[in-house]
């Protein structure tokens, strides 16, 4: 997660997401307060806004502003690239803005 200005912002989107997963039966880790942080991934070791597994599946996310969708980039594509070589394992990005939530990419591995 990089320095935004909306910090706020993306903390609520993300403890949002937690949550929702937990109900829906997720073992969920995410990077902020009241969770367990999320494994590190990458040779740079970047945290994932989210890690969430159940029955073996694994899914990573990271939520986004609108101020941080481009800086980013490069990120979101170390997480892509380690969701596409583990079994079992998808990413997704999400992005914020005042008036709502949507899921913006999903990137199913093909493997497992």
């Amino acid at each position: 997660m990089s320095k935004r200005k909306k910090t706020t912002e993306h903390d609520k989107a993300v403890r949002k997401k937690a949550n929702e997963l937990k109900r829906e039966g997720w073992e969920v880790k995410a990077d902020i307060s009241g969770f367990e942080k999320p494994s590190p991934v990458g040779r740079k070791e970047l945290i994932p806004d989210i890690e969430a597994t159940k029955a073996g599946a694994k899914r990573l996310y990271e939520i986004e502003t609108p101020e941080s969708m481009i800086p980013d980039k490069k990120q979101r594509e170390v997480f892509r690239r380690h969701a596409k070589n583990k079994p079992r394992t998808t990413f997704h990005t999400i992005e914020t803005s005042k008036n709502k939530t949507k899921r913006t990419t999903k990137e199913v591995s093909k493997k497992g």
